[in-house]
């Protein structure tokens, strides 16, 4: 009986068809202009969620290009190696849906040698901006702390000893967003013949008012 039973189990379990795995398609992004016009329709259908998630996703698109921008923006001086720090997930969305929210936007490195560097950060619609603004609006308390007050055209940056060998130029373009590049083993002409007014003005071009 139990043999029968044995022999009957086998029989149905090879009698089932195996199904094959199917794994989930990857959700592609939509380009801006999908994304505003599926916004426009799940907002004009009252799908107000909808219209919510389709607006971030045109902001993400947005970011992307703008980082794309900045990253053509940035000095490629002669004799430096260029180092970009890879775009890192959160929660599953790019970092650059968090941008308005971290600040951060991009972070580029460039090395000489073994000790000459320039440690670049760009910040759009920065948290440093009301501390920055406070700083410049203060001559006294920037010399106090061993600055000085550099002026990019419209827009003004705080320069200040950095290290022992080293200096720290943060740009501020119209009142919100930041440039802050930190040099090792360099003088303060060799960094203001990277970070001239040339470049200033291309990174106020990707960066935008």
């Amino acid at each position: 009986m139990h043999t029968r039973l044995a022999g009957l189990l086998v029989v149905t379990f090879l009698a089932v068809p195996c199904l094959a795995q199917k794994r989930a398609a990857a959700t592609k992004e939509p380009s801006f202009a999908e994304a505003v016009e599926q916004a426009k329709k799940a907002f004009d259908s009252k799908e107000y969620g909808a219209a919510i998630s389709a607006l971030q996703a045109a902001i993400r698109a947005a970011q992307k290009l703008q980082r794309v921008a900045i990253l053509a923006a940035l000095p490629q001086p002669e004799g430096f190696t260029v180092e970009d720090e890879a775009v890192q997930d959160t929660d599953g969305l790019p970092f650059a849906a968090s941008m308005a929210v971290m600040g951060s936007v991009l972070t580029r490195h460039y090395r000489q040698g073994d000790s000459k560097r320039i440690d670049v950060e760009v910040m759009a619609n920065s948290p440093m901006v009301p501390m920055l603004t406070m700083m410049i609006a203060n001559p006294a308390l920037v010399k106090a702390d061993g600055g000085e007050i550099v002026e990019y055209g419209k827009h003004k940056a705080l320069l200040k000893p950095s290290g022992d060998s080293g200096h720290e130029l943060t740009i501020l373009l119209f009142d919100k967003h930041v440039v802050k590049a930190t040099c090792q083993d360099m003088t303060v002409d060799q960094l203001f013949a990277v970070f001239d007014q040339a470049a200033v003005d291309r990174l106020e071009q990707a960066l935008g008012n």
